[in-house]
């Protein structure tokens, strides 16, 4: 990975390039394991100053977002971990052929939003880890395998946290039409990024 060989020689421009493809996301990361928002950012800050302080030790990795995703998570954990004040959070119309579609389009649209909002009410009730492994695996497009290692569990756990994720928003809106559910799903994980 030229890029990350380029940063870990010295090369500032490289740096500056690896924080402006990661830092957005780090950041919306971070808003899955903890709310805390001075903890985030000062996690992000203090990962890229020790990643440029400890440049000539680190080794080659395959995927530079994977590395920083997985120590993100592991600078926050530790923190709070060593913080004895932290808590865990987490019509009555003449009708024509137009008006007809419009109709049914209207009718789609607010079905869409009640399923949305019935995800958004299930999604809140999910466990911190669930949701995590959730936007882990929609959002960020990591493998369950890649999702285990940063969340530090095993590949069972990880697919676990998905299956039963998954399994409680289905049961939640009560939706007989898997069709229907990754339509819902798909849209409401897109909206649910700070």
């Amino acid at each position: 990975m030229d890029l990350w060989y380029a940063f870990r020689q010295g090369d500032e421009a490289a740096f500056q390039q690896i924080y402006r493809l990661y830092a957005r996301d780090l950041l919306n990361y971070g808003y899955k394991v903890t709310n805390d928002v001075p903890l985030i950012e000062d996690s992000i800050h203090d990962l890229f100053i020790e990643l440029w302080q400890s440049r000539a030790n680190l080794s080659d990795t395959d995927s530079i977002r994977f590395y920083l995703f997985r120590s993100l998570r592991n600078k926050i954990n530790k923190t709070r971990h060593r913080d004895p004040f932290f808590q865990a959070s987490d019509i009555d119309t003449v009708h024509t052929a137009d008006d007809f579609i419009i109709e049914n389009t209207l009718i789609e649209h607010e079905q869409r939003e009640q399923v949305q909002r019935q995800l958004r009410k299930s999604y809140d009730l999910l466990t911190p880890r669930q949701q995590e492994a959730l936007n882990l695996r929609f959002y960020q497009h990591f493998s369950n395998e890649e999702i285990a290692r940063i969340m530090g569990v095993n590949y069972q756990s990880a697919c676990r946290f998905i299956y039963s994720a998954l399994k409680t928003l289905r049961e939640a809106v009560r939706i007989f039409s898997w069709g229907l559910l990754w339509i819902g799903l798909e849209g409401f994980l897109t909206h649910i990024q700070p």
